[in-house]
């Protein structure tokens, strides 16, 4: 496997050998960011890179093997970041042979590229006459252009305008612009490099045979056991939506600013009431859909409007949770509305309902000075004017790209006390003083607040006790970035999380080696290690690993709880050997 590495001021492209092939995704990433990036650089100029991962299970015919890795330098949190999506793009990366593209420099603002890359080689096409397209619009004059057997990833206008809420989509097997690498405004960086799309040859993995018995065998049966495992049947009839009415009865759910932690009339938004919807609508709707060939997870969605047609796809608990009860909307097609903007424009919708949401608590309390105007603020439960100032993103008004820009410009801007975000990023749908282990995820990842780097609402623990908080943290984030390091989707944890000899052994028969016992600890450290060592390098100290204030000392109603661990105790997660 190599690395192709693309420098857009020369238009010179070179490859390098990979030195040591279980090495991908998140490790690759943080690993070639940290070598190709100073870390003071600004995280919209020329010295960022941007860098695309597969992992080492990618082209190898595994259920959710092929999610791809995207690292450089965020403009939100000003740390290192990786985001990953699912898709198509990981695995024709590696049957193109490569396991990571690394971009440096930056084209001219005036002239915008895209980069195709397929068999015959990488090159640079002109890209103006798509600049100024949003995804959807952008993916099928792509397909068009350059024919259907391209993996098109993207940025919409989010991106181009260089918002710090920005992501970037890559089509899923049906070939549509759906899955966002969301988080961290990897988008911005993008569209500061002027790569408007980047295509890949799409890998038919039915024609892309794993000859040795021994690694097929191994293949099948982790794919089958993930299949039958009770937490992925769940998934697969109702989607991420199934953790809305477990939060809720949790009392952690963020409501109108994370000041709550129950939405009144919750099941209106469940994973129950989404599959009815789904299923009495009809049409285009599917409450189960594989994001990427192979995946026998499939807990992916195609939401419907009433008549049949496509509101929104896929539709996850964390939307529900952030563009929902956050803002006070407890109706599924107004999120889905919501839901729809964001993946066309590009946006990360947690920071979007985040945002939001301290958007609404400034109208509520009239915290906005001037130039901004009250009146044009929503208020909590305003769908309609919500709807209306995520479509202003796109469109560059003032509005539109303070929100676009995130919760901490947003919060600011409007003079709001009560921000949600770590490190610069806004938090996820669990809210920290009730998910105490999520709570110290959100403050120590070297990421920022983000649950994909180490969700704790499924283990086994007491989740208001703060004494097993950093534990169940730790154990979560270092597996959390095993996996991502080797592009498996996290969601095999329901089946895997206590089997790590599954992982162990398919990895030992396709690659013909032997692993210790433990390896796939020492993977997440690894990967731990690297980033903390790059934030370290950017200037980031303990004081950055903390939750705002008020989550200590406001207590979320109706249980009373605030997050409660020691601030040493946050300070110590990572002095373990």
């Amino acid at each position: 496997m190599k690395i192709l590495y693309i420098d857009l001021q020369t238009e010179m492209s070179e490859e390098k050998k990979l030195a040591d092939p279980l090495v991908g995704g998140r490790l690759l990433t943080s690993q070639l960011v940290t070598e190709l990036v100073d870390p003071q650089t600004d995280p919209l100029g020329v010295g960022n890179a941007l860098v695309f991962a597969a992992g080492p299970l990618s082209g190898k015919r595994i259920s959710t093997g092929g999610r791809l890795s995207i690292g450089g330098k965020s403009p939100l949190t000003g740390g290192i970041k990786e985001a990953n999506a699912g898709g198509m793009a990981g695995d024709s990366l590696a049957v193109l042979g490569y396991r990571a593209l690394a971009i440096i420099g930056n084209t001219e603002r005036a002239n915008p590229v895209v980069l195709v890359l397929d068999e015959n080689g990488v090159r640079i096409e002109a890209g103006k006459k798509y600049w100024g397209l949003d995804n959807e619009t952008l993916a099928a004059s792509l397909h068009q252009n350059f024919g259907d057997n391209y993996v098109v990833i993207s940025i919409g206008t989010g991106g181009e305008q260089q918002l710090k809420a920005a992501g970037i989509a890559v089509t899923d097997e049906q070939g549509k612009p759906f899955r966002l690498a969301a988080r961290g405004g990897l988008g911005a960086v993008m569209g500061a490099k002027g790569i408007k799309a980047i295509l890949i040859q799409r890998a038919n993995l039915n024609d892309h045979h794993v000859e040795d018995p021994s690694a097929r065998k191994s293949s099948i049966e982790f794919n089958r056991f993930v299949a039958a495992n009770e937490r992925v049947k769940v998934l697969r009839e109702y989607g991420t939506a199934s953790t809305v009415m477990p939060v809720q009865i949790l009392a952690g759910l963020p409501v109108r600013n994370f000041s709550q932690g129950r939405l009144e009339n919750a099941e209106s938004l469940s994973g129950e009431t989404m599959r009815d919807l789904i299923e009495a609508r009809g049409g285009m709707g599917t409450p189960s859909e594989a994001c990427m060939a192979g995946c026998v997870i499939q807990c992916s969605n195609i939401f419907p409007d009433e008549d049949g047609k496509l509101a929104a796809a896929p539709v996850e608990f964390e939307t529900i949770g952030l563009c929902g009860a956050n803002i006070g909307i407890n109706t599924l097609d107004d999120v889905a509305r919501i839901n729809h903007l964001c993946n066309d424009i590009g946006l990360d919708t947690i920071e979007i309902g985040a945002a939001l949401g301290v958007m609404m608590e400034a109208a509520e309390k009239g915290t906005a000075p001037p130039p901004y105007d009250q009146a044009d603020l929503p208020h909590f439960g305003d769908a309609e004017r919500a709807i209306e100032l995520v479509a202003e993103i796109g469109e560059g008004t003032s509005l539109g790209k303070l929100l676009g820009d995130g919760v901490v410009a947003t919060g600011h801007a409007l003079g709001v006390t009560r921000i949600p975000a770590v490190k610069g990023q806004a938090l996820s749908a669990y809210d920290p003083r009730v998910v105490k282990g999520t709570g110290v995820t959100y403050a120590t990842s070297p990421q920022g607040a983000d649950h994909t780097a180490g969700l704790t609402l499924f283990a086994p623990v007491k989740h208001e006790d703060p004494e097993t908080a950093i534990q169940v943290s730790r154990s979560a984030q270092l597996q959390r970035a095993a996996y991502d390091a080797l592009g498996l989707c996290v969601f095999n944890l329901g089946a895997t999380a206590l089997r790590t000899d599954i992982i162990q052994n398919m990895l030992e028969a396709h690659y013909e080696i032997e692993l210790q016992d433990g390896w796939l600890n020492d993977l997440g450290k690894r990967v731990i290690d690297t980033e903390l060592a790059f934030n370290h390098a950017a200037g980031f100290t303990k004081d950055d690993d903390r939750l705002p204030a008020y989550f200590e000392t406001e207590k979320l109603q109706p249980k009373g709880f605030v997050f409660d661990i020691p601030h040493d105790a946050l300070d110590a997660i990572w002095d373990e050997d």
